[in-house]
């Protein structure tokens, strides 16, 4: 299961629970499966080449165009930086 699975998976258990419930862990486990979500696709990067340059997405939908560093390091070793 890659992380974009994984976050929705986690969003679609989160939505079953309730935070109006006398139970206070339901509203804990909610909590924290939206969080685990959210760092997950703070996580989760895309690159996209365009006509200004190399485009970094990440999970969330932030966006911004990679420094000369990062495009050089994306040309020769296929790596994206761990943040966007």
């Amino acid at each position: 299961m890659d992380t974009n699975k994984l976050t929705l998976k986690a969003r679609s258990i989160a939505r079953c629970l309730t935070y109006n419930d006398d139970d206070a862990p339901q509203a804990e486990a909610k909590h924290m499966l939206l969080e685990m979500a959210h760092r997950l696709d703070t996580l989760n990067i895309r690159a996209h080449k365009k006509a200004d340059g190399l485009l970094l997405i990440n999970g969330i939908g932030k966006a911004r165009y990679a420094t000369l560093k990062e495009r050089i390091l994306f040309w020769l070793f296929g790596v994206l930086p761990r943040e966007v």
